[in-house]
This record gives structure tokens, sequence and C-alpha cells, in this order.
């Protein structure tokens, strides 16, 4: 959660020479991606969100907002991505995408595995596989742990 969030936040602080963001977004662009995708970001994410818009860390990207014309964006928009595989794939609106892989795999905020503070756990998602395919495994319970420990493992 937040103290994951925070020790997240410290290593890339401390880590700054990998860091590319793409400068904090404001409560109103992060209000419109809600909106937009239909959800509520957890209180984690948000921090994320005011504080880097976006993150590349090393060799990481990690998905968030960073400008209003969402339409008009790419990767690693996540509202752009999130609505572009919704249009493609018809991927279900209870999935926010906030990592892709690139060996086809995504990592996703799932509405509807939710965790004991009521928020989206990350869970896997397949592109272009049916929903009855679609394992969701559950890979964190929060944003904060899946923050933490992907750029643990970039700085190791």
């Amino acid at each position: 959660m937040i103290t994951e969030y925070n020790k997240a936040k410290k290593l890339i602080e401390e880590n700054d020479g990998l860091v590319d963001d793409f400068g904090g977004a404001s409560d109103d662009i992060i209000k419109k991606a809600q909106i937009a995708l239909g959800v509520k970001f957890p209180e984690d994410y948000k921090l994320f969100l005011s504080s880097f818009g976006a993150l590349t860390f090393g060799s990481i990207e990690i998905y968030g907002v960073f400008r209003e014309d969402f339409e008009n964006s790419g990767v690693p928009d996540t509202v752009w991505a999130t609505l572009n595989e919704r249009r493609l794939v018809n991927m279900p609106k209870h999935l926010v995408i906030l990592f892709n892989t690139g060996m086809g795999e995504m990592y996703c905020m799932n509405y509807e595995d939710l965790n004991s503070s009521n928020e989206p756990k990350i869970t896997s998602y397949f592109p272009g596989f049916s929903e009855d395919a679609q394992k969701n495994e559950v890979l964190y319970s929060n944003f904060g742990e899946f923050l933490l420990d992907m750029v643990t493992e970039e700085v190791n």
C-alpha cells in the first residue's frame, strides 16, 4: 500500500540516473482519466500519478497519466493504452493496463479482484485471448507492491 509505494518512491529518487518521468499529473487530469476509464484509482496509484505522471525506470515502463488528450496519446499513457485494447481486442472494462512485459502479457489493475482495502489487485492479461482462456493470475495485491517489486528488480 502506501508504505510500499513510499519505499518504491525512495528507491526511484535514490536512483535518479535510471529515471525518465513525465512530470506529475494534475488532480484535474487524474480525475478525467478515472472518468474516461470508468474506475476510481487507488490512493497509491494517484500518488504515483501526481509525482511521476508515468515512469520509465531503467528498462521498465510503468503506465500512467501525463496529458489531457488521451485519444491522441500513446504508450505509456494508461488511458490511451487501455481504451485502445478495449477497442482492438475487447479487453474487459474492469482491467486497466499498468505494464506491458513485451512478451504478450500485460499487468493490469483488476477492478473485479479487490484486496482487503477494496483496491484492485494487479493481475495478468493476455490480449487477443478469449476471456475464458484468461487466468487473470494475481501478481501483486496492490499497486505499491507492484511498483516496489519492479523498481527493486531494476536496481538489482
